[in-house]
């Protein structure tokens, strides 16, 4: 985990600030967890507020059939992503994790602006130089039907696919999966939200 050890003088944070700002218009919403491994910062209310964040206090599972729950926040500049829902919005920052530890910038990222959508369009869309990558975050709530289609369309329409799981656990489970279906196991992350 990324920690900063020194104040922040200003300039730095306003800086870092700002990063968050870029990562979030992309990522469409971060919890705060991603905010302090990421960037070492959170930003404050008062920050956040400037900043034109909205806040999204929630009580939830780490995965979909998780039996755990944990209170998180979330940070998002859209007013319509604050209103989505705790499952949407841990959706939406799993992708996001992916996006970081892939290490993609926000400019060739893409993150699916409609949540009802088309079954095998993916979450998100990067842009590499080899050609076009799906991106799909998986919580644990897919049917292996499901799954096959959407690894078959995905191979059809992008060069490569990357998929992520909430937890190591509930990615091995994937990679058993979706090994099944001709993906390799090199392409299935664990990228938790919290």
């Amino acid at each position: 985990m990324f920690q900063v050890k020194t104040p922040l003088r200003g300039s730095e944070r306003r800086e870092i600030l700002e990063r968050i700002r870029a990562a979030i218009r992309c990522d469409l919403a971060l919890s705060e967890g991603q905010l302090v491994r990421h960037y070492g910062v959170v930003p404050s209310e008062k920050e956040a507020d400037g900043m034109g964040l909205f806040v999204v206090r929630a009580v939830l599972n780490p995965s979909h059939h998780a039996n755990r729950l944990m209170e998180v926040r979330f940070y998002t500049p859209y007013l319509w992503v604050s209103r989505l829902g705790p499952p949407l919005l841990r959706h939406l920052a799993g992708v996001g994790e992916m996006r970081h530890l892939l290490g993609v910038p926000p400019g060739a990222w893409r993150t699916d602006t409609h949540r009802i959508h088309y079954r095998e369009q993916p979450d998100a869309y990067w842009y590499s130089r080899l050609g076009p990558f799906a991106i799909e975050y998986d919580a644990g709530s897919y049917s292996l039907d499901l799954l096959q289609r959407k690894v078959q369309t995905f191979a059809l329409r992008f060069v490569g696919q990357y998929w992520g799981a909430p937890t190591e656990k509930k990615a091995a489970s994937l990679r058993e999966k979706l090994a099944g279906f001709g993906l390799e196991p090199r392409f299935v992350m664990a990228a938790p939200w919290w």
